[in-house]
């Protein structure tokens, strides 16, 4: 077999890279992969399980020496991301990626994503599995499957197979910084059955856009405005000096992204009076947000008629709910007080069939803050007369700053490349590790080489880094202290 990428220390791991890429396995289609897996597997007489989630665990018993340490765990993805450019005729399902080199020594795949993530998990665990010369302790490795749709895999996968107590988890995509929390996230649903009232009224409609907006986890500590919440100050500004029945009311397209728009339809008994606040409010609010928030734009105007409305009750309670739930960053990590431990964000609201319904996305890398957090959330919903709807749910991996993988990873990276100067930090979205964690009870780590744009067409792998990627994981899977 012909191979692209050529000349580096580590061939095994490139080839193992090039052998995958000839695989589709977009997250659903695992399948192929998983049985790519097994064969090998069975080929070199290592233990190998598959479950129905196409999840693949293999375990290579110690080396002569190594009998007295303790087993570790390497651990990553076989799914990717299938994004492609519009000119592509690339079909996932069936077709091999198209690698090339640029000529700044970065590998690429033709208009398409090149599954860098988590595909360098994957070649790495094979090529370490495949050398008889390596030394190592019991060696798990664990390939999981659906990660990029809602870590599926991760939540199916029988634990009891697990002996080791240290993880390496190869998911992150910047070299020279490990991973030591990342959040865990619920997904909740708050609705109102409303009461409406018949009308014949013109609307007034307010509108907020022009936000930045950004990811609910790792934008969130960027005091980005959201515009649902924005919305929400309006209205309850103009409610106490103009009261208005509510018609309507949405914003946001994704709940784990910080919304940009909002609009609301209303009808005012003075509406000329209701359109000179909301542009009052508009100047109090341009110079408050962040410059990343300056082409926010609020206009009111009026709009067609309206057939119903909300009662002033159920107007009240809309507005209440949306300003005094808690929203942005709600603390800090007492590890990292530069790293946010629990946020939540409001995503989306909408207007269908006389029901409002929020959706929130709540992130915390402490479980038991997650759980007050949530009960927070309940008790605003019984309040207000709100159905609470908990959607879906993943543990938190929380700082520890006590963990032996994080210093061994300082030490080692540093003894490997001395002008280095390698850091361990947290990251405020979701890992597989969160779930393992609180699973099995380990130590954990996340590393990994630099991978540019990824889940998109213009996704890059530093072949550079992937050297020292390699390196420093066989280091720290040889490491007897």
């Amino acid at each position: 077999m012909e191979y692209i990428i050529n000349g580096y220390r580590h061939a095994s791991f490139f080839h193992y890279f090039e052998d995958i890429s000839r695989i589709p396995r977009g997250s659903g289609n695992e399948a192929g992969i998983a049985a790519f897996l097994k064969a090998f597997a069975d080929e070199r007489g290592i233990e190998c399980t598959v479950d129905e989630y196409h999840n693949v665990f293999m375990r290579k018993h110690a080396t002569p020496g190594y009998e007295d340490v303790a087993p570790i765990l390497l651990q990553g993805h076989t799914d990717m991301v299938c994004e492609k450019n519009a000119d592509s005729d690339h079909d996932f399902t069936k077709d091999p990626l198209s690698l090339y080199i640029d000529k700044n020594g970065l590998l690429r795949a033709k208009g398409t994503t090149l599954g860098g993530d988590d595909g360098v998990a994957v070649a790495l665990m094979l090529s370490l599995l495949d050398d008889e010369s390596l030394q190592h302790p019991t060696l798990e490795c664990l390939f999981t499957s659906a990660e990029e749709t809602g870590l599926y895999g991760a939540h199916g996968f029988d634990c009891s197979q697990i002996t080791a107590r240290r993880m390496l988890n190869l998911d992150t995509e910047l070299d020279g910084e490990a991973i030591s929390s990342c959040a865990g996230s619920a997904d909740l649903l708050l609705t109102l059955d409303t009461d409406r009232e018949a009308c014949d009224t013109k609307t007034v409609d307010i509108t907020v856009k022009g936000l930045a907006g950004g990811h609910s986890g790792t934008d969130i500590n960027t005091c980005r405005a959201n515009a649902i919440r924005m919305m929400g100050r309006i209205l309850a500004k103009l409610y106490d000096d103009c009261p208005f029945h509510l018609v309507s009311i949405a914003g946001g397209n994704k709940r784990n992204a910080v919304p940009r728009e909002c609009v609301a339809r209303i009808t005012a008994l003075e509406p000329d009076r209701a359109i000179a606040l909301v542009e009052e409010e508009f100047a109090r609010l341009k110079k408050e947000v962040a410059a990343a928030d300056k082409k926010l734009r609020v206009t009111a105007r009026l709009g067609k008629r309206a057939e119903n409305r909300l009662s002033y009750h159920d107007t009240s309670t809309v507005i209440s709910m949306i300003t005094l739930n808690t929203n942005g960053v709600v603390s800090m990590s007492p590890v990292n007080p530069e790293f946010v431990r629990t946020s939540a964000n409001m995503g989306v609201i909408t207007t269908e069939e006389g029901k409002i319904t929020a959706s929130i996305m709540a992130r915390s890398s402490c479980d038991s803050e997650m759980d007050a957090l949530l009960l927070s959330y309940k008790r605003l919903a019984k309040l207000g007369g709100w159905q609470y709807l908990l959607d879906e749910r993943s543990s938190g991996w929380d700082m520890n700053a006590d963990s032996q993988l994080a210093k061994d990873y300082l030490r080692i990276y540093k003894r490997l490349y001395p002008d280095s100067n390698p850091v361990v930090n947290g990251i405020h979205a979701g890992l597989e590790c969160g779930i393992f964690v609180s699973k099995i009870g380990c130590d954990a780590l996340s590393v990994g080489p630099t991978i540019y744009e990824v889940h998109s067409p213009n996704e890059a792998l530093d072949l550079a880094s992937c050297e020292r990627f390699c390196d420093l994981v066989r280091a720290m899977v040889s490491e007897k202290a």
